[in-house]
Order: C-alpha cells, then structure tokens, then sequence
C-alpha cells in the first residue's frame, strides 16, 4: 500500500531560502496563498516560452506536460525548449524567447547565474520572468523546492529504513548533481538525514547522476568499486531509476538492496507499488508543478513580481 505523509505547510514560515552565493534571506510562501487559478480573459492569447533543463528526466516531462495542458486550457501558446543538460543551449533559446516578444519566459536553469543577464535583457523589453526551480536572483517569481529540506527528507527515510530493517548498517550510494549548486544543499540534506538515523552507515561512494542513463553509468561504476553497497540514495528518481535497472540486469539479489529517490516519478511511484528493491520517493508534484507554474507567469503579468521562495508541497511515497 502506497502511504504519502504530508509535511505541514506551518514550517514554511521558519524557513528561509539563499541563492549558491548570496546570503539574503527570502520569505518562503505556499503555493495557496500566492497561486491562484488565472482569469482565462487574463490569459488568452498570451505566449509563453519555456526552456527545460533535460526532457530524459521524467520529472521535465511531468512539469512541460502539466504546463502544457494548462496553457491549452488557458488559450495560451507555449513553447517548450528541451536544455539537454546543455547551458549554452539554454541560454540561446533565452534569447530567441526575448527576440521573439513573448510575454513571459519560464526558466529551468542548468546554470542559474549564466541566466541572470539574460532576465535583465528579458526586463528591458517588458518580459516577465519566471524560475524553477533553480534561482536566478533577478527573476520575477522564483517557484521551487526547499532543496536542504527536500535532500532531507529522503535522507531521514533512508536512515530510519536502514536502522529499523538492515540493523543500523550498510554501505551506502549518493547519486548527486553538483553541477547544479543548489543541489549540493539537496545532497547534503540526504547525508545528513543518513548520518542522524543510520549513524553506522558507511557511504561508500558519491557519483554525480541526474538523468537515468548516468544514473546506470554511476551504479556500474560503484558497483564494481563497491560490490557490498546495497543502499542508494539520490537527488532525484530519475538517476535511481538508471541504477534500478542496471541492478536488475547484473543479476545481484535485488532483495537485499534498498533504493530511495526524490520527485515521485510515475515508473518510481510503480516500482514501489511492486514491493521490490525501490523503498520510497517524495512527491512534490511535478505536473501541479506546472499547471500552477502557468497560473503564477500570468498572475505576476498582472500584478507584479513575488518576492520570496514559493515552496512545492512535498510528501513521502513509501511501500507501507
């Protein structure tokens, strides 16, 4: 049986957010008081563009596909630009986006910095901009996850899943993304969520993998350093999902492996209705992700930017 386990939005207020390299505090809001269904008279005919960091990851598929829905609903036209992990991809389709006038541009940076003058040249031509979930500072609307908490959150489970069935100890996989810097608060959250539940825990390896192609890369390659690692933990399902099938598929007994991952992905919510190997996920949405994302360009078009992290609602997605 699937149990999700809501975190209650009264924490919001007591935390705070800060950019890789400012130290500024931000209010943290949720996505109900500051998101409200648009007004379709609002909407009608505007045009959005929309560059992804990497449609590979099914979490890109889940936030473009709820995205592009609403806009439909809404009689919006919008584009979406596939970034394939590529910065400089990202950047000229940014570009292309303010040539083109659009009247709000929704960014998922692979390089947030890189993106900041492009959301002053997007300003001057009275172009709304909107971030997620990476911050770029200068951004109108900034709609993302409390990464510390959301690494934090899986991290604890796994913790607790380690003490409670493996004994207290395991060796232990991080699947990262550092080049993404955010996520290094996500990674950090997961091991410090490790190191309070399974003290005794080992992690055996770190390996950078955020789609599932690398996230097999990464299990190949931690698997022949490490053969006794039984647990991994990643920043998001997407590179689990690769180290679940290669797992699979090098004829290992899965039974005695334990995989944990963050976004809720549908193949991740499916394995884990299975009972296998793949423990749980935390569920933040991805396709309200983008229906609210739509609703919040049209909303700042109206009437002004949001100052603040606007944090996803996250909940646990576990076998019990």
């Amino acid at each position: 049986m699937i149990k999700h386990g809501i975190i209650g939005l009264a924490l919001a207020g007591a935390l705070t957010a800060s950019h890789a390299n400012a130290q500024d505090e931000l209010p943290v809001l949720s996505p109900s008081e500051v998101i409200k269904p648009a007004d379709p008279a609002d909407a009608k005919g505007l045009r959005f563009g929309y560059t992804t960091m990497d449609l590979l990851n099914p979490y890109f598929i889940e936030v473009a596909r709820g995205m592009e829905d609403r806009a439909k609903e809404l009689g919006i036209e919008l584009t979406v630009h596939d970034g394939k992990s590529d910065a400089a991809a990202q950047i000229s389709a940014a570009e292309n986006f303010i040539a083109n006038k659009m009247d709000a541009i929704i960014l998922a940076p692979i390089a947030p910095e890189a993106m900041e003058p492009l959301v002053d040249q997007a300003h001057e031509a009275g172009i709304t901009v909107i971030n997620s979930p990476q911050r770029i500072v200068n951004a109108d609307a900034w709609y993302s996850v409390a990464e510390y908490e959301y690494g934090r959150f899986i991290g604890d489970l796994a913790g607790k899943y380690i003490t409670d069935e493996l004994g207290g100890e395991a060796s232990v996989a991080v699947l990262t993304f550092p080049e993404v810097p955010s996520l290094i608060a996500r990674g950090n959250g997961i091991k410090d969520g490790l190191a309070e539940f399974a003290p005794n825990a080992k992690i055996v390896a770190e390996q950078s993998a955020l789609t599932p192609d690398r996230g097999a890369t990464a299990a190949e390659t931690i698997l022949q350093a490490h053969p006794e690692a039984r647990v991994f933990v990643g920043v998001n399902d997407a590179g689990v999902l690769g180290a679940y099938e290669v797992i699979k598929g090098m004829g290992l007994p899965v039974e005695e492996f334990a995989l944990f991952g963050l976004d809720a992905t549908e193949e991740a919510v499916k394995h884990i209705k299975e009972g296998g190997m793949y423990k749980a996920t935390v569920d933040i949405t991805p396709y309200k992700v983008g229906e609210n994302t739509i609703d919040l360009a049209v909303s700042v078009i109206k009437n002004g930017p949001i100052k603040g992290l606007i944090k996803f609602d996250m909940s646990a997605v576990t076998q019990d």
